[in-house]
């Protein structure tokens, strides 16, 4: 029987554990107001990783973890799609010998924590659990709970760094500090001060990668310019 709910009265991690727990298979569709990922499950692992965003789709994401080439990402794409029957890209690209499944069980991790890391920071997600028979899988493409649950306890923690308040400091000691300022800690210090309060907001304020602005960040806290 299908479920629907919002995740602000049925948070995430406790939805995706009690989907694991009961050894569920079926799909689970997480809307936010910028996208829509469904999550796959086999018997109540995690099978795969479907987002409306091609960057975190798994050719995408095994092309930034550097372990297959465009080319090889074509081909394989190019094959799937004159298969007679669906056939996974990750199951085509480990049949060529671009990767091993280890390496696709990687990308899927990577997958997994960065999409929940987006849907937990999200406001007013939501959610759709349909079960469906279970597939043939094998288990080298397949996230146990184990692995799944340390990746949506990582996720937990980088999304509360994300939306955790950042406070300007009200008194320089320094001002001369300001003018030693680089491009990307100027950047960084005028989203601040145009109201821009957690980490999340100043990378979509600056453009900046996260890990960019965290570095930014720790320095600014060093010259105590924020807190």
């Amino acid at each position: 029987m299908p479920i629907y709910g919002d995740l602000s009265d049925l948070p995430l991690h406790l939805l995706l554990q009690a989907l694991m727990r009961a050894g569920q298979t079926g799909s689970l569709t997480l809307r936010t107001r910028l996208e829509e990922i469904t999550l796959l499950f086999d018997r109540g692992r995690i099978a795969a990783v479907v987002s409306s965003d091609v960057q975190l789709r798994l050719g995408q994401m095994l092309l930034q973890l550097g372990e297959i080439t465009e080319e090889q990402l074509e081909q394989a794409l190019a094959l799937q799609a004159v298969s007679a029957t669906h056939r996974r890209l990750g199951e085509l690209l480990v049949e060529l010998g671009f990767v091993t499944h280890q390496q696709i069980k990687r990308a899927l991790a990577n997958q997994f924590e960065e999409v929940l890391v987006r849907v937990i920071t999200a406001p007013d997600a939501t959610f759709a659990f349909v079960p469906e028979p279970a597939a043939a899988l094998t288990d080298e493409t397949v996230l146990d709970d184990a692995p799944a649950t340390k990746l949506i306890l990582n996720a937990i923690r980088r999304a509360d760094e994300l939306t955790a308040p950042i406070q300007l400091a009200t008194v320089v000691p320094d001002p001369s500090v300001l003018d030693q300022l680089v491009l990307e800690e100027r950047e960084v210090l005028l989203a601040l001060l145009e109201g821009n309060r957690t980490l999340r907001q100043v990378v979509q304020a600056t453009g900046l990668a996260p890990e960019v602005v965290r570095e930014v960040l720790e320095r600014l806290r060093a010259w105590a310019l924020v807190r």
